[in-house]
């Protein structure tokens, strides 16, 4: 039952008004919280009055939310969503701990999704990805473009210092490809990159927040994650969790890419170099590695030039 909601919602997304398009991305994320709702509470929610929800409902075919909910509770994988209230006093680290844990079912989920399989499919195809990402999650957008870069060549963190984003608008391929990554409150440019983004054919991928209901105006590829309105600020260990299995996920369809990371790493090694180098990445002239002071028994300079350079 729970599939057949999301896929009616899904089907006649283009047709709903902006309020409508608030509630069905409540509803298509947030299908767990549906029995403890009414449509007061569901309208406080997302910002839109308990009329409006009932008439968004009806135009489903449903004669108001209790019958949904009759609709829902015969699909029993969705009653083990159901969560008992606990009214015993925990800690706040563990609450925390439940409610991460919790997020990260959710992102597990999104892995099986329809939305999952053509991102995937949409990286592995590109020949050139460009990642944006602003506000507080500025840095998910850099960790995500630096780690895939080491599994899919020509991966970029675009930061639009032009004023004008023109190597990720002007610059792109038939095949090239945008991912933006932004959560409440949105930037302004990452409602305009998208606009522009999807105005100019640019195959887009979003990932965001479940509030951001506009996102799938723009484009089909739209991770989204849940959000927890009792806290006051953002807790992204579920993003980047989900960052994370969508580079593996990349990883996996492309093949073996451990010569590509390789050369990564031993241009890493020549050109900056790591605190700890292993024995073997250090040759002599001798091919032996000599002791650290000279013949004299003193450290220093001679010490420092029987050093070989690292193997590249």
């Amino acid at each position: 039952m729970t599939k057949d909601l999301q896929k009616k919602l899904k089907s006649r997304w283009e047709s709903f008004t902006a309020a409508e398009q608030k509630i069905a991305t409540h509803l298509l994320h947030n299908v767990s919280g549906i029995p403890f709702e009414t449509a007061a509470s569901l309208g406080k929610r997302v910002g839109v009055s308990p009329m409006t929800v009932g008439r968004f409902l009806r135009n489903l075919g449903y004669a108001g939310l209790n019958e949904l909910k009759e609709e829902l509770r015969g699909d029993e994988p969705w009653l083990q969503l159901y969560a008992t209230p606990e009214h015993t006093h925990s800690d706040p680290v563990s609450e925390t701990l439940k409610a991460e844990i919790r997020d990260l079912t959710k992102v597990h989920a999104l892995t099986r999704t329809a939305e999952w399989k053509a991102i995937v499919k949409l990286l592995v195809a590109a020949d050139r990805i460009s990642v944006a990402s602003f506000h507080q999650a500025r840095f998910l957008g850099i960790g995500f473009a630096g780690l895939l870069q080491s599994v899919k060549p020509r991966t970029v963190f675009v930061e639009g210092l032009d004023g004008a984003y023109a190597d990720m608008l002007l610059d792109a391929t038939e095949k090239s490809c945008v991912v933006l990554i932004d959560f409440r409150r949105y930037s302004r440019h990452f409602r305009i990159l998208a606009e522009e983004t999807a105005a100019r054919g640019i195959p887009l991928a979003i990932v965001t927040d479940s509030q951001c209901y506009w996102a799938r105006q723009f484009t089909d590829n739209v991770l989204m994650m849940p959000v927890d309105l009792g806290r006051a600020w953002h807790d992204f260990t579920a993003t980047t969790s989900l960052l994370s299995l969508l580079i593996a996920a990349v990883s996996r369809e492309q093949g073996d890419m451990f010569e590509r990371i390789g050369d990564i790493t031993q241009l890493r090694q020549k050109l900056v170099g790591y605190v700890e180098a292993p024995p073997d990445a250090r040759r002599t002239s001798g091919g032996a590695t000599k002791s650290k002071t000279d013949g004299k028994g003193k450290g220093g300079v001679a010490a420092h030039k029987s050093r070989g350079r690292p193997r590249v």
